[in-house]
């Protein structure tokens, strides 16, 4: 607390400086929500699959476009939900330095990137896996990560990313156009990814007020999320208050499907 007196103080004397966010030492709260999509949505296109079809072309039906993929109950998957922040500091529960080190594997599958949305942390070993029996490379398309790399059938390419992204960038393959993926590089590890119910949970966030931002591809930063409660910023964030040894549960926050239209 002495720390963040102190720093208050120098930016109101020397307005040079940002007071950390406000957190309890030693005390870890938990959040969780579920994002639906409502309303009439974009119309979701087959992909075009043109090439080496005998492997890309499984039961002889394209697929659907996976930028956009919503339950039937309305869940929106692959919405990225992240922790915001400028230059604060922020403390790192154990159980997340036990997992830094764990390989995140992005797999081509039947011509499709599997996971399509991924997150990992900076210097965490990304395994970028080919399971068919065609050639891909794994083009990524990021402000400070890119990167462009053959990955042969059956084999893996092993990388390490070095800097943080604001937003989830794109890899993609340009062997077959239309693979695509997201991916979110940033050092700390309170982010999560939307299931297929459009459910997520972030555990062991130090309990205090934070700022969170929900992006998805096909609608950026979701700023018109309606989150009972809360009022969501031009950035898609909120401010939530996590408390020690309790989970905030937002429910079920909804985002109009016109929205979902990039």
């Amino acid at each position: 607390m002495k720390n963040i007196l102190a720093a208050s103080f120098c930016c109101l004397v020397f307005s040079t400086c940002t007071v950390p966010t406000l957190f309890a030492q030693d005390a870890w709260g938990h959040l969780k929500g579920m994002v639906q999509a409502t309303g009439e949505l974009p119309e979701i296109d087959r992909e075009e699959i043109n090439k080496d079809v005998e492997s890309c072309l499984v039961g002889k039906v394209a697929p659907l476009d996976d930028n956009l993929v919503v339950g039937k109950d309305g869940g929106l998957r692959d919405v990225f939900v992240m922790m915001y922040l400028k230059d604060e500091e922020v403390p790192i529960h154990p159980s997340y330095e036990e997992t830094k080190d764990k390989p995140v594997v992005l797999d081509n599958k039947n011509c499709r990137f599997k996971p399509h949305a991924i997150f990992l942390r900076v210097g965490q070993p990304l395994h970028l896996k080919n399971s068919d029996k065609v050639g891909h490379n794994c083009h990524g398309k990021f402000f400070n990560n890119g990167f462009n790399v053959n990955v042969p059938q059956d084999d893996v390419v092993k990388l390490k990313l070095s800097d943080k992204e604001k937003v989830p960038g794109l890899i993609v393959c340009d062997f077959h156009p239309w693979m695509d993926s997201v991916a979110l590089v940033r050092e700390e590890p309170y982010v999560a990814i939307t299931n297929e119910k459009g459910e997520f949970e972030i555990k062991n966030i130090p309990a205090g007020k934070w700022k969170f931002q929900f992006w998805h591809r096909k609608g950026g930063y979701l700023r018109k999320l309606e989150i009972p409660g809360h009022k969501v910023g031009r950035r898609g964030e909120i401010e939530i208050d996590i408390e020690s040894d309790k989970t905030l549960d937002l429910g079920k926050m909804t985002i109009d499907g016109k929205a979902l239209n990039k």
